[in-house]
């Protein structure tokens, strides 16, 4: 009961504050802009609005950086049913049954499935945050520093083996951002590390700018790399048409049921990600259908699975990092460096100590998502339109904005260098097929878990043991290792099981 009375004041809060209604409202719009753009996505977008968004009130900042997260999720949709064109990664299982809808004269009635399975996604995935979030928090305040330690190591070994199916490329990454997360003075002897010698690095590599470099600039540059999106003709609609029929929602109710869960639960697991969460739950849906053979060439429930999916993954990829304070995927890494950038601490101390903020921040997700409904189904034109924009002059635009508003921090030339090596850094990674989310994530927890580490060992005098002491600590080494050692281990049996068949034959 107390959790619903948090949340119901949340709520209220959220939905009585003008400065709070805005914030979501611009963040909800941005994000779907954002999404219905090939090339950007959900990172990209709260990446170049987080340099403008940290001079507000902690509660607004937070909210519209969310609000564009949430809505990118949203945006990604209507581009992939009406052209066929994917806004950002989540959304490509959309198009596979989105846009035969579309072929057959029904465009609106993919778009509302679409609009109404994301809300019936999100909110399953505002309840499971919710109540999760209260669970993990309590029980998160028992860990010492041995248990963060081998948390922050499974987090780590799971963003590197469940994020990629090249995992040299994951670990170089990974070996890449610890190392970066080691530049400025040691935080325990206070001896300048990997400096050279500047002055400006004595103090670290900001985390927010190298993300906002990394995900913003760099996705911009990979965007304009491409090429341009073709003017073909967009499929027609009608607002009547987009209403919800009952027939669909009820040939839809379990894999949307099973989309949500499935979303959320992926969602958790850092590394892992909205788009793994949308092809598992359209391979789930597939399964379960009577109408099996119809995905691929317009199946209604082929629609909504993905959506609930990837709506849900969203808000599910937020349980660690606010009850943890450990980012599970690139946007939510992104959200982390708004929080610190706000002055707050990502953990468990942070429901005890910033309570009301984070339950009127909760509240605005609520909000955000029944919002969303109407922006979108409004939006829906503009959204088929924006695409066409020509990408050298809206990038322009906002890379003059987003460079403003880095300098505009602290007044400092550093920061926006360090945002364009960042960026290039980023662009490079691309190209070259190294994914950017291991390395973010090792700048982020690395300088973390070395604390951990230095801080157990002091106090056990050198002793590695007392990380065997904690049971808890040793379970979560354990499966550190069994992620680690899984794919060589399954790679193992494989060629076993093939030498058999052979020996077998001969």
């Amino acid at each position: 009961m107390e959790t619903l009375s948090l949340l119901f004041d949340g709520i209220t809060t959220a939905a009585t504050t003008p400065t709070l209604l805005l914030a979501v409202t611009m963040g909800a719009v941005l994000g779907l802009l954002v999404g219905a753009l090939p090339g950007l996505g959900p990172s990209a977008g709260v990446a170049i609005m987080l340099p403008v968004a940290v001079g507000f009130e902690p509660t607004v900042t937070l909210a519209l950086l969310a609000g564009v997260y949430y809505g990118a999720m949203f945006g990604g949709a209507v581009t992939a049913i009406l052209l066929g064109i994917p806004g950002d990664a989540p959304a490509v299982m959309t198009v596979l049954d989105g846009h035969p809808l579309a072929k057959k004269g029904e465009a609106g009635r993919a778009l509302g499935v679409a609009i109404y399975s994301s809300f019936f996604g999100g909110l399953v995935g505002l309840i499971g945050l919710t109540l999760l979030a209260q669970i993990i928090a309590r029980y998160a305040l028992m860990f010492g520093p041995a248990e963060m330690t081998a948390l922050m190591a499974l987090s780590l070994s799971l963003v590197s083996i469940l994020g990629t199916k090249d995992k040299i490329r994951s670990f170089t990454a990974l070996a890449l951002g610890l190392w970066l997360g080691t530049i400025g003075l040691d935080q325990i002897r206070g001896g300048p590390r990997f400096t050279f010698g500047e002055m400006e690095l004595f103090s670290g590599l900001d985390f927010a700018v190298v993300a906002v470099g990394m995900f913003g600039l760099g996705q911009m540059l990979q965007a304009l790399g491409s090429a341009p999106t073709s003017r073909s003709q967009a499929a027609s609609y009608s607002y009547r048409s987009m209403m919800p029929r009952l027939s669909d929602l009820w040939v839809c109710r379990k894999v949307m049921a099973m989309g949500s869960i499935l979303g959320f639960i992926i969602g958790v697991l850092p590394g892992v990600g909205a788009t793994a969460s949308t092809m598992m739950s359209y391979a789930a849906a597939k399964k379960i259908s009577k109408n099996s053979e119809m995905f691929g060439h317009g199946a209604i429930e082929g629609v909504a699975a993905p959506e609930t999916a990837n709506n849900s993954a969203s808000y599910g990829a937020m349980v660690t990092l606010f009850t943890l304070g450990i980012p599970a995927s690139a946007t939510t890494a992104v959200l982390f460096a708004g929080l610190l950038m706000a002055g707050l601490q990502p953990g468990p101390r942070l429901f005890q100590e910033q309570s009301e903020f984070v339950w009127s921040l909760f509240g605005t997700f609520y909000v955000g998502n029944f919002v969303l409904v109407f922006i979108t189904l409004f939006l829906t034109p503009v959204l088929a339109a924006a695409i066409f924009v020509s990408r050298g002059l809206l990038f322009s635009a906002v890379i003059g904005i987003v460079v403003y508003g880095m300098y505009s921090i602290e007044y400092s030339m550093w920061a926006v260098v360090v945002m364009l090596a960042s960026g290039i850094l980023g662009y490079l990674m691309n190209l070259l097929k190294y994914p950017a989310v291991p390395l973010i994530l090792g700048l982020v927890l690395g300088p973390l878990f070395e604390l951990g580490i230095r801080r157990t060992l002091i106090a056990s005098r050198g002793d590695f043991g007392i990380f065997l002491d904690h049971p808890i600590a040793l379970v979560v080494f354990g499966a550190t290792a069994v992620v680690i050692l899984a794919p060589a281990l399954v790679r193992v049996f494989k060629l076993s099981g093939q030498d058999e068949a052979v020996s077998s034959e001969g």
